[in-house]
C-alpha cells in the first residue's frame, strides 16, 4: 500500500476512533420541591435518553433552582459505536462535591421586584433529626481585581458574602450558594429539607415556605 494511502486509512481510523466513542453515566441525585406532595419523577426509558433538568420553583415575585452537590454517580460506561464496552466503573462518587466534609448547596434566584435580600448564615439544612445553619454563603459571577462585578473582562468566581446580599436588580438571575459543615446527605433520602425562611425574603411577602428533596434518578452522555 502506498504511503499516502497508508496515511489516509489511519487517519480515517483515527476519526473513527475519536467519534465512535461515547460515554455515558448514571446514578441519583436529589430534586427539589415545594409543598407537601412530592413531584411524580420518571427516570428516562431508554439508555440513550439524556434525563431532563427538574422545573424551576415559582414563587411570588420570586424564580428558585435550587440544587445539592449530593449527586451521586453510580456507574460509567463507555462504548465503542455505541455498543461494545470499553471501560465500565461501577464505584460511587460524588462527583460534584469538591469539598468532603461540607454540603453546599447552589440557588439561582430571579426576582421580579427589589427588595429581596439574601442572608445565608440564617439557612438551616435539616436531614432527619439533624438542623444545621448556613456556615458560609457565596455570589457566583463575573468580577474585576477590585472585587466589582464587571460585564467583560475580569474573572468567574464564587465571591464570599459577609453578612447579606441585597438582589435589587428585577429580572437579573443571581447564582448563590450555601455551604453547610456536614458530608453530603444521601440522595437517595427522603428526610432533606431546606428551610431559607430567614436567608431569602422580602418584606413585601411571607416567609419562604420549606423546600424538600425526593431522590430521582440521572442519566447523562459524554465524548
Amino acid at each position: 500500500m502506498p504511503a499516502a494511502a497508508r496515511r489516509l486509512a489511519l487517519l480515517a481510523l483515527g476519526c473513527l476512533l475519536v467519534t465512535g466513542c461515547a460515554g455515558f453515566r448514571g446514578g441519583w441525585e436529589s430534586v427539589a420541591y415545594l409543598g407537601d406532595t412530592p413531584p411524580a419523577l420518571r427516570e428516562s426509558p431508554s439508555f440513550f435518553e439524556e434525563t431532563q433538568n427538574p422545573p424551576a420553583l415559582e414563587l411570588p415575585s420570586l424564580r428558585l433552582q435550587v440544587t445539592l452537590d449530593n449527586q451521586l454517580r453510580t456507574w460509567d460506561t463507555q462504548l465503542y459505536l455505541f455498543v461494545l464496552p470499553l471501560y465500565i466503573d461501577p464505584r460511587e462518587r460524588y462527583w460534584k462535591n469538591h469539598s468532603p466534609g461540607k454540603t453546599r448547596v447552589f440557588i439561582t434566584v430571579t426576582p421580579t421586584e427589589p427588595g429581596f435580600v439574601f442572608r445565608p448564615s440564617q439557612a438551616v439544612l435539616q436531614t432527619g433529626n439533624r438542623r444545621l445553619g448556613g456556615v458560609a454563603g457565596f455570589d457566583f459571577d463575573r468580577w474585576d481585581h477590585q472585587g466589582m462585578r464587571v460585564r467583560e473582562g475580569g474573572s468567574w468566581e464564587h465571591r464570599p458574602v459577609a453578612t447579606e446580599l441585597h438582589l435589587d436588580q428585577p429580572g437579573r438571575s443571581y447564582h448563590l450558594s450555601i455551604d453547610f459543615d456536614t458530608p453530603v446527605p444521601s440522595p437517595e433520602s427522603r428526610e432533606i429539607l431546606l428551610d431559607l425562611s430567614q436567608a431569602l425574603g422580602s418584606s413585601r411577602h411571607p416567609a419562604l415556605p420549606p423546600i424538600r428533596f425526593v431522590p430521582m434518578r440521572w442519566r447523562r452522555s459524554y465524548s
